[in-house]
Formats: structure tokens, C-alpha cells, sequence
């Protein structure tokens, strides 16, 4: 039986392949990234040099992608940031060799696809830092991985989700029962409190009426139904029952321009117009026409005034 020779300039490429294989494929090599990322929308940019060598037909392209990723070998959270050809000097069967020295690149939010931006819109929104992995691959190489911390720590911001009042008009000496949602996305380090007071009707404050202790913390704080009973003597007209979140100042926000909300309080003398009176919702944000600040701290919070009989 004749056993088929391999001719030498067969033997010698596959001798050669053999030599080379460490080299046998273009790849990322020394990939850096920033350490912090603000903003990951706002765009950042990468380092990187290409080695290795490609051969073969078509071997003169390459496809390379930077992802996120939460892990470094891309195993969970992979996302892709930005894909881009490369053309691979060299002729014939190659080898093509990658453009040579540091390369730069940008990556803007215009180049992600839509789950992309919203995965990092939720990360730039998140309250802490987080640590993310950017990767890099060209061709079907393997990643190359570095990892940056993504976002910043955010304060709280208190502000009202919603609230009624029922009902919305009464007799004096009548009873009207408050409720409210106040929310914060970001945890407060310690306690605070919603302070509640009547005003008239163009929001001047009349006086305090109490005062509800917030928790520290994230999420929803809610005051269920809760009684106010007016003094008998109270003129009739209209009212404006005012809560002011973190009444104290003690916690530092990153809005401090939408703690106010308001229900509004008519006090008539008609029984029957009282009897038939529904329920009405709270004005959240409420911008008032003068430095809520300096009024809390003219009026005080001591003991409710005559207006107001009883705080349950």
C-alpha cells in the first residue's frame, strides 16, 4: 500500500501554524478602562492594543465588541456597548496583522442598543456605586476584562405619592380625617418627621397641628386615616391643611424644593352642604408663595392654637 507524501511547502505551514499557535488569532491585549464612571451615559472612553495574527481566506476582518458584564468572564449580566470592523493589514493567506500601538476608543450612548442604555440608566440611578466589568473581544478571541465602579451616591429626596382628605368640607367643631404617601427612593441615614398645620386660604400658616415621625431608610411612609378635629369656634371659609416633610431640616436631600404638599379645608355653616361634601386628594410639590422655611420657624411648634381641638 503507497502511503501519500505531504509536500514541504504543506508541511512547512502546518509546521509553522504549529510554531505560531499563540499568535494563530488577533486579540485585544492590555485593555484599561477608567476606575470610576460617573456617568456611564454620558460616555467614557477605553484603552487598548491588538495583537496576534489572523490567516486564511477573509481573515483580513474582524468584528470587535466591548460589552458590560457583571462578572469579568462575561458569564452573567452581559450587555453589548459597541461593535465596530477592523481591517487586518496582510495579503494572500495572511497573516494579517491588527493595527499596531494603544488604540482609543469612545463609547457614547448612541451606540448602544435600547436594553443597553436602559440597563445603565438604572445603574447611573441607582443610590450606591456599583462595579461593573467592561470587556472587549475581537473576533471570537476571548474577552479581555477590566473593572470600573459606575455611579455615585445619591441623597434622599422625600416628596408626597399621595394622600386624601374626607371629608373636604365641614362644620366648626367638626372632624375631617388626612392620609398620606410620602416616598423616598434613596435611604435617609436617621429618622425625620411631616409636620401638619393649617393655613387660610393663600397658604399663610395659622397654626400646628402635629407632627408624624418618619423611619429612616428607603420607600413608602404612609399615615392611614387619621383624625383632625377643628375647634367649634373656627371662622368658616377656606382652608388649607399643610404637610411639610422633613419639617426639621435634619436630612440632607437632593431636592429640597419638593417636600410641601396640601389639601384643601372648607369650613362652612351649612350642615347640609357639609353632610354632602366628598373627599378630596392631596396637591403634592406644592410651590407656596413665600419661604416655607421662615414661616415654620415665625410659627413654631408648640401646642395647636384655638383652631384646632384634636390631633388622633
Amino acid at each position: 500500500m503507497m502511503k501519500r507524501k505531504i509536500p514541504t511547502a504543506a508541511l512547512f505551514i502546518l509546521c509553522f501554524f504549529a510554531a505560531n499557535s499563540a499568535w494563530a488569532q488577533a486579540r485585544v491585549f492590555n485593555f484599561t478602562v477608567p476606575d470610576t464612571i460617573t456617568d456611564p451615559l454620558s460616555g467614557f472612553q477605553v484603552e487598548y492594543t491588538l495583537g496576534g495574527s489572523n490567516y486564511g481566506v477573509g481573515a483580513a476582518y474582524a468584528e470587535l465588541r466591548f460589552y458590560i458584564s457583571a462578572s469579568p468572564n462575561g458569564s452573567t449580566g452581559v450587555a453589548l456597548l459597541y461593535s465596530t470592523g477592523v481591517h487586518l493589514s496582510g495579503t494572500g493567506w495572511g497573516p494579517y496583522y491588527p493595527p499596531s500601538g494603544k488604540q482609543t476608543r469612545t463609547i457614547q450612548r448612541g451606540s448602544m442598543p435600547a436594553s443597553t442604555v436602559s440597563l445603565l440608566e438604572n445603574i447611573a440611578a441607582a443610590c450606591t456605586p456599583q462595579t461593573w466589568y467592561i470587556l472587549a473581544e475581537l473576533g471570537w478571541s476571548g474577552y479581555k476584562y477590566d473593572d470600573t465602579v459606575m455611579g455615585t451616591t445619591k441623597q434622599p429626596d422625600f416628596y408626597f405619592i399621595g394622600g386624601t382628605i374626607s371629608p373636604a368640607a365641614i362644620q366648626p367643631g367638626g372632624t375631617t380625617n388626612i392620609s398620606f404617601d410620602l416616598h423616598t427612593r434613596c435611604p435617609a441615614s436617621s429618622g425625620s418627621a411631616v409636620g401638619i398645620y393649617l393655613a387660610d386660604a393663600n397658604y399663610q400658616l395659622l397654626s400646628f397641628i402635629g407632627a408624624v415621625n418618619i423611619a429612616s431608610g428607603a420607600g413608602t411612609s404612609t399615615l392611614p386615616p387619621t383624625a383632625i378635629t377643628f375647634s367649634p369656634y373656627m371662622p368658616t371659609g377656606t382652608y388649607h391643611i399643610v404637610l411639610f416633610a422633613d419639617e426639621y431640616g435634619s436630612i440632607p436631600e437632593s431636592n429640597e424644593n419638593n417636600n410641601v404638599g396640601a389639601f384643601q379645608l372648607d369650613v362652612t355653616g351649612s350642615a347640609l352642604v357639609a353632610a354632602d361634601s366628598g373627599g378630596g386628594q392631596l396637591e403634592p410639590e406644592l410651590q407656596l408663595p413665600f419661604d416655607p422655611k421662615t414661616a415654620l420657624y415665625k410659627l413654631g411648634s408648640g401646642a395647636p392654637d384655638n383652631y384646632v381641638r384634636k390631633f388622633d
